[in-house]
């Protein structure tokens, strides 16, 4: 991972300062002088953080609306709109840090810098990119199917967390109250304890705001990274709320877990902005990250009955025969399958593939496997089958289908289907997955041979 990072501001001593700082813990720092010329090494160079001051003007030829307009620009681009953006400003008026946000900048500096509180928030960053990386890495990702409805991204499910109840209750009333659409937020209150058990009821929480009163705040740091550690929070958004200026408990709230550190003065309307930016963030990553599972889980699937596909079944198939636990293969085939096509069509035939492989599926221990390998071939292993309990398994699989009417949207007449098996049982004397395969087709051949809608066994060598 690179550690390369773009500084910004037209006074060359804080360049200077700032680029000595970071580059002594190891970061890769350039800097420019101006928008204009920071946009064109935008354009050749990839940067992981990009520091901007917010003093920064509209030069001839460079992007429009000064530093506001530049991260704009920067947020529409599909090639660094991900790409963390801090404004750097002295002590500001509360509008200019309000437009920064809604600008889209990620966080706001106020100067004079805490070099420890800045190295820890960029450790923090670095940790986030890392993670995200892990999910849209690969620039298709974003582009994958999914099944499943999107998270919805109209409401943000915060809370705000203090030591009693009644501080809390009134932050979060205060909040709600300043923001432009209430529809899009629902926000609870909580005290240290009761968050626990909130969690164990309704774990869905985008942003937390955890408030350090003066005395506790090592009791909100403990909270903080048990916060991060939990499942039900590990991808929620955190934020640290200090009365104390010590810059010690701004440093350490960040190496555990915060993703940004205010002052218990920051105006609500403020915390607001930096909690709907967080929320959005992980509603970024929840789709990502639902996506990624998605196609995961469609790489070793059938599409059209849900079932493990062939690719998956081999592999499984090759861990099984090198194992030297007993286990069973069981290979299956719908019987004139071709004639249920011929005669009501295609959408009938897939659905009763997919009723079939349904059957199948809730007739299995957790521990089998179903795939579907062929147009109406199945197969199914049976890990630690004794060769009387395979028989049984098949026989009672085979009966199933056998008593099963399918009723189909486009049939007046339910259909019936009937299937083949053919078995083979392993003790770990035939490892090669290719000779188990043509064992059970052996088996499966013999029991159409046979008259079909039976089980035929073979020895397995």
């Amino acid at each position: 991972m690179s550690r390369r990072i773009l500084i910004i501001d037209a006074i060359p001593t804080r360049r200077i300062v700032m680029k000595a700082k970071l580059g002594a813990a190891q970061y890769d720092v350039e800097v420019a002088s101006d928008l204009k010329e920071a946009t064109n090494m935008i354009n050749v160079m990839r940067y992981d953080i990009i520091f901007a001051d917010a003093g920064l003007e509209t030069a001839a030829g460079g992007p429009k609306g000064g530093a506001y307009g530049f991260c704009e620009d920067l947020k529409r681009n599909a090639a660094t709109r991900d790409t963390p953006v801090i404004m750097m400003t002295d002590p500001a008026e509360k509008g200019d840090i309000l437009a920064a946000f809604k600008a889209g900048f990620d966080d706001v500096i106020i100067r004079p810098l805490s070099e420890r509180v800045l190295l820890a928030q960029l450790r923090a960053l670095m940790r986030r990119r890392a993670a995200n990386e892990g999910l849209d890495g690969h620039h298709f990702v974003s582009e994958l199917p999914s099944s499943r409805p999107k998270p919805s991204p109209k409401l943000a499910h915060m809370t705000v967390v203090a030591s009693c109840n009644a501080r809390a209750r009134t932050l979060a009333a205060t909040m709600q109250g300043t923001s432009d659409d209430r529809a899009l937020s629902n926000i609870t209150a909580h005290n240290y304890l009761g968050i626990i058990s909130a969690l164990q009821k309704d774990p869905a929480l985008d942003t937390i705001l955890l408030i350090a009163e003066p005395g506790r705040e090592e009791g909100a740091l403990t909270l903080l990274s048990d916060l991060r550690c939990w499942s039900a929070t590990c991808g929620a958004g955190l934020v640290l709320a200090l009365d104390s200026n010590d810059p010690t408990y701004a440093a350490r709230a960040f190496d555990m877990g915060a993703d940004t550190v205010i002052s218990s003065k920051t105006p609500a309307d403020e915390v607001m902005l930096r909690m709907m930016r967080l929320a959005r963030l992980k509603h970024q990553r929840d789709v990502l990250k639902m996506k990624v599972e998605d196609g995961l889980r469609m790489a070793i699937t059938d599409p059209l009955t849900g079932v493990y596909n062939r690719r998956f079944a081999i592999e499984k198939l090759g861990q099984l025969a090198n194992n030297p636990e007993e286990f069973a293969l069981l290979m299956l085939d719908l019987d004139h399958f071709k004639k249920i096509n011929d005669l009501h069509g295609h959408g009938v035939g897939d659905h009763v593939l997919s009723t079939i492989a349904r059957k199948l599926n809730t007739s299995l221990r957790d521990s089998d496997l179903l795939a579907r390998i062929g147009g109406e071939e199945f197969l199914i292993a049976l890990p630690g089958a004794s060769p009387a309990q395979a028989v049984g398994t098949a026989e009672r699989l085979r009966s199933i289908i056998d008593k099963t009417r399918i009723h189909a949207p486009s049939t007046s007449l339910p259909v019936r289907v009937t299937m083949s098996v053919g078995l083979i049982h392993s003790t770990g004397e035939l490892s090669d997955v290719d000779a188990l395969l043509a064992k059970a087709d052996e088996a499966l051949y013999q029991a159409k041979t046979d008259g079909r809608n039976m089980v035929s066994v073979s020895a397995a060598a």
